[in-house]
């Protein structure tokens, strides 16, 4: 099933303002119409929609603009006070046929989909890690943007919730080099991260990616805190 064209304008806009500091303004509607060959409405609606979602802002006629990134709710006992979160997707409709992995996890058919977040964690101004964050549509989609970020604090769920976890080496991911400031062929860790109810239900399943250097003069650790 393919996405909706305003879905795929919220995904272009996402890239297009995952590298830019906040308050940056963004292509103009009629812009990003031609560019990408799409109507104003459907561009308009899928601007609405990061704008709800506070990762754009309107500012009067002035136009549109890169919303601040928010601090983290709290800091885990185990990292740094320092570090700050900078959402970069928040995909209400995502089709993870290139996450084949996450979908059997879920046991989810072709035809399902799920909600995701990545965000970059920083330490000051050093990136530390890229996560992927997945879950099912109907844990997420009903929830406001405050509920959503309590929602998505791994160490809570962690801690109240069963987690099992691995440790592969790998290549950072192409569209996550600029973000981490890593050349093309560093090699990585990435940790895949699954996080159950005590009932045995999957909540999370949580894809991160390291800075090989930065994260380790953090103090930052490859194993996550379970219960």
């Amino acid at each position: 099933m393919p996405q909706p064209k305003y879905i795929q304008v919220m995904d272009f806009l996402r890239q297009e303002i995952a590298d830019k500091p906040p308050h940056s303004p963004i292509p103009s509607e009629r812009e990003i119409s031609q560019r990408l060959d799409i109507s104003r409405m459907t561009v308009r609606k899928a601007i609405e929609e990061l704008c709800r979602q506070q990762v754009l802002y309107r500012d009067g006629n002035r136009g549109t603009f890169v919303a601040a990134a928010a601090p983290r709710a709290s800091a885990s006992l185990d990292k740094p006070v320092s570090e700050r979160q900078r959402v970069l997707f928040l995909d209400s409709a995502y089709e993870p046929a290139n996450v084949p992995h996450v979908r059997k996890a879920f046991r989810l058919d072709d035809h399902q989909r799920l909600f995701r977040m990545v965000r970059l964690i920083l330490d000051g101004q050093q990136p530390l890690r890229v996560e992927e964050i997945y879950t099912m549509p109907e844990a997420a989609l009903d929830k406001g943007l405050n509920e959503l970020e309590s929602f998505f604090q791994l160490d809570l769920c962690r801690q109240t919730g069963n987690v099992s976890w691995e440790l592969l080496p790998a290549l950072i991911p192409a569209k996550y080099l600029r973000l981490l400031e890593l050349r093309q062929g560093t090699p990585v860790i990435c940790r895949r991260e699954e996080i159950r109810s005590r009932q045995g239900e999957l909540i999370l399943y949580v894809q991160t990616w390291y800075h090989p250097r930065n994260a380790r003069l953090s103090g930052e650790t490859f194993m996550p805190r379970s219960s």
